[in-house]
């Protein structure tokens, strides 16, 4: 994509007029970049979130936590995805206590007998006591009780505090940020106030990590016209970001460059998929008669192309039908062959927005003790994909 910015405009301004995922992409890499120590980070997002995937390049520990509201929409079968994928089952909260998923009536009567799942919900200072290096925390939404509720961790870690800041919120989340000298930003790094729109934020413990991420991004530079690709534009305005030799420069420049991004299946959390089998070079897994939801996190607001292919289909049929849901919907409905790639059009209109792929095939052949249909490899999403 090419665009012509007219007006006088901020690098990262230029960046998000291609797609605000890459303004999420360079700030969270200069963030990391800029950290002294890069030590544990906790996140209560979805593993394989961009943010993750960075955080890892940067070389941090990282801890997943669970998100409760998640955990009670999708049921059971989600909490033991999640935790599969890594995820702790357990949540921070303002009260303390521990709460019980248990498997649903519509499971059927043999799904009863599954052991319920124990969520606990912890207040943050409880859970982060002890703890000896915290780099960075980010929630998926930042409240004044959950600031509160760790108070102690911010005054001895000064730990980096990033996520959502809903317009109610604002003004009691400046003035926390005033008591504890932190400074409160928008995603493109202008200060957070009251006419703010509500969006991703970020609270940073000084002046010296402020002052780095600034010159990193080149926040302070002005670009009268931009006419190249954002390749070339990262080269000159975030030569650090993009062209060091690290593995978080190389994965700042992946994101940049090729526009996409690809999750790993063996740690995707999922619903309905057989382990993953691989043969050396390519990697599979099956999907039962039942289907598959897949849970995919995508990290801004715009339009996305979700994609993947169909490894293989069972021996002794040609072909298996598809229906492919996204969010409910049904997007897709084909006969898929081996080799086929399937690509699906979306518009996401919030932050953080996790997507429900529901694969749906249409027959399946018993093989021993496994019902199975069509073989999946690939998932990538792109975010240049076409306009709905």
């Amino acid at each position: 994509m090419h665009n012509n910015v007219s007006s006088v405009s901020s690098p990262l301004d230029v960046a998000a007029t291609h797609h605000k995922i890459n303004v999420d992409i360079l700030t969270t890499s200069a963030f990391l970049r800029s950290l002294p120590n890069v030590g544990e980070v906790v996140l209560d997002i979805m593993p394989q979130s961009i943010i993750s995937v960075l955080a890892m390049a940067a070389g941090a520990r990282i801890v997943y936590l669970a998100n409760y509201s998640l955990c009670q929409k999708h049921g059971l079968e989600y909490v033991e995805a999640s935790k599969a994928a890594g995820v702790q089952p357990l949540c921070f909260s303002t009260t303390e206590r521990d709460v019980f998923i248990t498997p649903r009536v519509e499971a059927g009567f043999e799904g009863l007998a599954t052991n319920a799942e124990r969520i606990k919900l912890r207040l943050p200072d409880n859970y982060l006591n002890g703890r000896a290096n915290i780099s960075w925390v980010s929630l998926s939404e930042l409240t004044l009780p959950l600031l509160d509720g760790m108070n102690k961790s911010v005054q001895k870690h000064r730990p980096l505090i990033s996520g959502k800041v809903s317009n109610s919120s604002v003004e009691s989340l400046i003035l926390w940020c005033e008591k504890y000298g932190y400074f409160p930003l928008t995603n493109l790094l202008e200060p957070l106030n009251a006419s703010s729109a509500s969006g991703y934020c970020w609270f940073v413990p000084n002046n010296t990590l402020l002052k780095s991420v600034r010159a990193l991004l080149a926040a302070d530079n002005e670009v009268a016209e931009f006419s190249f690709s954002l390749p070339k534009f990262a080269q000159q305005f975030w030569p650090e970001l993009t062209e060091s030799s690290d593995k978080l420069a190389k994965q700042t420049k992946d994101y940049i460059t090729h526009v996409r991004r690809w999750y790993y299946l063996d740690k995707l959390v999922n619903i309905g998929m057989y382990p993953i089998e691989t043969d050396g070079t390519n990697y599979w897994r099956w999907v039962g008669n039942k289907g598959v939801r897949l849970f995919i996190p995508l990290r801004a607001i715009g339009f996305y192309t979700v994609k993947f292919n169909v490894f293989s289909v069972v021996d002794g049929m040609e072909r298996v039908g598809l229906k492919c849901f996204l969010n409910g919907v049904l997007k897709k409905d084909l006969d898929a062959r081996a080799g086929s790639e399937i690509a699906i059009n979306h518009f996401t209109e919030s932050e953080g927005e996790l997507v429900e792929l529901f694969i749906v095939p249409q027959t399946s052949v018993q093989v021993f003790d496994r019902a199975l249909s069509v073989s999946i490899s690939e998932l990538a999403v792109y975010w240049e994909g076409k306009v709905l």
